[in-house]
Order: structure tokens, then sequence, then C-alpha cells
């Protein structure tokens, strides 16, 4: 057996590769993430296989069984936001109530934090090998974009937007591997986070330039369009309209979207025609999807948590391809059945799609000051592909429709953690209301899980206010990640 160099965690950094093997022709072939192969040293030729495990660190590492790599921050930003009822189950209830990553001593808060930066420091590791052929740039290439991924989450979670205070303190910027001897860095403020995060993107777009992936099994590696999708939302969150619509369309181009209730529903496969990026999954290399057990309402037992807010359901109009996905289940909860688990227990996730770049391209050029019959062309081509007519401008302002399109993001990108994020960049407040009193007497048909229907009384939000009895306001504390605890104790720079 090859020996194995087991790795120890320092202050901010956990320090490692958490290295996996060369790609093979079909996926991943993965070693266990808590330790290294003695020769598996930072050398070209074993770039691709440490951006692997960057990558595979980001999906696949696992705390607790709620927390099972990024897809479960997904699905926490959901829950805190507006359009998911929490049905008070195993998961993500302590999300819905803000009663987690906000707290320093909470696990997912360490968890949320580790995270990032165990791949943070992976990718460190690739970016640092000496050399110069086609292949190590596009191995390093690729692991500075998924560094410039975990900046841009860093900077959303855990400081305001850029456009109310670029200058305040957010994160520490590591650029290095961490070794023994490395010293804990204090906060950057959001303004150098984001330059950190323009100026990977912009590296990895020259490095990337001739590569090209090799099919839908490769969808997880970066490639031109996913520089340009992370641009579109990192110009997007700076307010610089312009450049973000430029790349939004950039980033679309070559993917089209779908137009009916069959495609749309399931949101498991990678090769769907919309997905511009995503991470495949087989079932010896399945932890990510155990995610889907809260998001798929048609599972049997207590994990499905994740339902929708019947007030959401009602923006939907008629003919629209996701209305149908609505179904009312068991105890009188609201399923949307975007998401649902395949056959095998697996299903691939989703990171970036052409959708959220015609929303990105639509809402930068209205507050470009592009005039609103061309501005609302992206988001037009959106409505007309889910099965509804163009938006009416009659009558309507910018601020109408802004408002539309932020509405439209709320219903098409439901689940695909965007949902706290979204109230954080338009410093707006969390939206929940009751179902009112005359609505919960009606009785409804729900799916049981035995497979029969029963009559029951529909259920909405219950958890309305802050934990301190605050209403939900802009620009709350409650909305961001805290730094955990043991975090703040072991680096004095914080």
């Amino acid at each position: 057996m090859m020996k194995k160099i087991k790795i120890k965690s320092i202050l901010t950094v956990v320090a490692g590769f958490f290295l996996v093997t060369s790609c093979s022709s079909n996926f991943l072939n993965t070693d266990p993430t808590d330790a290294v192969d003695s020769d598996k040293v930072p050398v070209p030729e074993n770039a691709e296989a440490l951006f692997n495990g960057a990558w595979y660190n980001l999906f696949e590492y696992t705390s607790t069984y709620a927390n099972v790599g990024y897809r479960a921050l997904q699905c926490q930003d959901d829950m805190m936001a507006s359009d998911v009822v929490s049905r008070p189950k195993y998961g993500f209830n302590s999300s819905y109530q803000f009663g987690d990553v906000a707290i320093p001593s909470n696990n997912r808060t360490a968890f949320a934090w580790y995270l990032m930066y165990k791949t943070i420091d992976n990718c460190n590791t690739a970016i640092s090998i000496k050399g110069d052929s086609e292949k190590l740039r596009q191995s390093q290439g690729q692991a500075l974009v998924l560094r410039a991924f975990c900046y841009l989450h860093l900077v959303q979670h855990y400081q305001f937007t850029y456009l109310k205070d670029k200058n305040a303190p957010c994160v520490p910027i590591y650029t290095e591997p961490n070794t023994y001897t490395s010293v804990p860095k204090g906060k950057s403020s959001v303004a150098q986070v984001y330059q950190r995060i323009f100026d990977d993107l912009n590296l990895a777009q020259d490095y990337l330039k001739n590569y090209a992936r090799g099919g839908d099994n490769q969808k997880f590696k970066p490639n031109t369009a996913v520089i340009h999708g992370l641009l579109a939302r990192a110009y997007l969150l700076t307010g610089q309209w312009r450049e973000a619509a430029k790349a939004a369309e950039a980033a679309r181009e070559g993917y089209s979207l779908m137009t009916t209730t069959a495609e749309y529903g399931g949101f498991n496969n990678v090769s769907n025609k919309e997905w511009i990026w995503g991470f495949p999954q087989i079932p010896s290399q399945s932890d990510a999807s155990y995610n889907f057990l809260y998001l798929d309402p048609m599972y049997v037992g207590g994990y499905s948590s994740f339902m929708a807010d019947p007030h959401l359901k009602d923006t939907f109009t008629e003919g629209d391809i996701r209305l149908p996905l609505f179904q009312w289940m068991r105890e009188g909860y609201l399923g949307y059945k975007k998401f649902q688990m395949r056959a095998d227990d697996t299903a691939d996730i989703v990171l970036m799609r052409a959708a959220e770049m015609y929303l990105i391209e639509a809402e930068a050029k209205v507050r470009d000051g592009v005039e609103l019959q061309q501005a609302v062309i992206p988001l037009n081509t959106l409505r007309r592909a889910r099965g509804v007519g163009d938006y009416d401008l009659t009558g309507k302002s910018e601020d109408d429709v802004i408002k539309e399109i932020l509405m439209e993001r709320r219903r098409e990108l439901w689940g695909e953690g965007f949902g706290i994020t979204d109230v954080l960049r338009t410093q707006q407040a969390v939206e929940r209301t009751a179902l009112s009193e005359e609505v919960q007497k009606i009785q409804v048909d729900c799916l049981q899980e035995d497979g029969t229907f029963a009559k029951r009384n529909p259920l909405g939000h219950w958890f309305l206010k802050f934990p301190n009895d605050k209403p939900f306001t802009p620009n709350s504390t409650y909305y961001l990640y805290a730094i955990p605890e043991k975090e703040i104790n072991a680096n004095p720079n914080l």
C-alpha cells in the first residue's frame, strides 16, 4: 500500500492538499480527503490532481450529515431567505430560524469557514507550481477560477455588499500555500477581496483561452464560459453594469434554454443544455447528492425539509412550464418538484446556468440606463422559454422593471443558493408572510408517504421575525456568516 502523509491543521487554514489522483476518462478517482499520497508533491505533472483535490474537497468534505460540501451552503442560503418554507424536520431548520451561521460557536459556522479556506489553500498549492507548459497553465487556470469562486462566496457572506461600503473589513486573503510557519492574516476590505477575484479571473482567462472541456462529465472543470459567468456576478455585485451585461452575454453563448416541464423537473443532470457549470455524481462518488434528500419533496422520510412558500407559487402565471412542478405534500406543505433524486440516489449539482446569465444581463442593462424596450429583451427571452409572454412595459418605470427581474430571479433560481445573497446584494429585507386565515381553512389534497392523498389545511411560513423578536430588516447581521469562535481565538490578527 502506498504510504500516506497525514495532514494537521493550524490556525486559519487547515494545511494540506486533500489530493485526488488525476482525472480518469470517466470521472474523478479519489484518495481519502484527509491524506496525501507521498508521490503527489506539488510538481507540474500533478497540477491537475491538485485542482481535482481542491474541487473534491469543496463538494465532498463532510462534518455532519447536514454539512456535506458546498451544496449544503447553497441550501442554507435559500433556507435563510424568503421563498423556502422549512418543514421542521431534520436538516436546515436552524438556518430557517437564523440560528446557525450567525453564531460564532455553531458547528455549521465552522464548517462554512473551513470548507472555503481549505479549498483556497489547495488551489494555492496548484497555483504556486513553477513551470510554463500549456497543461500546467490550464490546470492552474482552473485553480484560479475555483479560488475566485471561493472568495466570491466569502465576500458575499462575511460583510455587507460592496455598494454599501466597499472599504468595510471582510475576510483574510491568502494566495500562498499554508505551512507550519505561515502567519495568519487580518481582514482585507471588501474592495480588496473583489480585486483579488478580478485578478484571478482575468489571469485564468489567459491561461484557459485554448482550453476545451471533454464532454458533460468534465463540466466541473471551469472554462472561459464559467469565467465570464463569475465575472458577470462580480460585476453585478460591484455596480459595473455595462461589464456585467457583456460578461453575462458571453457566458451564455452556446447554451440554450429549457422549454418544457419535463426538461425543467429534476435538476439532477449535468448534461442539461442550460447548465454551464456543474458537478456530476456517480454512485461511488456521490456525497454531494445527499443534499437532495432535503430538496426532493417526493423523498419518503423526515429529510425533505425544503418546501415552497405558497405566496411564491401565486406569482407564476398559467402556461409557465414550472407551475406544474408544485404539489401539495404531506402535512399540508407545498412541494416544488424542481430537485429530485435519480433512481440510483445520485443527483448532479448545478452551479451556473444560462437562465441566470439572461437575468444578470437584463438587470444590468436596466440599471445602466439602457432604453427599457432593449433592456428587457434578455428577460423576455427567458420568459418565452418558460412559456409566458413578454413583460408588459406599459406604464412601468425602471424601478418596476428591476422589481420584476428580481422576482423572476426568485422564481427561476429557487433552491440554487441565491436567496440570502440577493437579499444582501440589493440591501432588502427577507420577506415572509404567513398564510391568511381564509387560506388556512381551505382543504387541499396532499400526497402522503404511502402514495395516497389526504385532505389537509395548507401550511406556509411559520418563522416571521428574527430570533430577537425584531422584524426582518435590510442589512441585518443575521444575514451574515460569523467568523468561527475557534478561528478568532487562534488568529490574533482578526
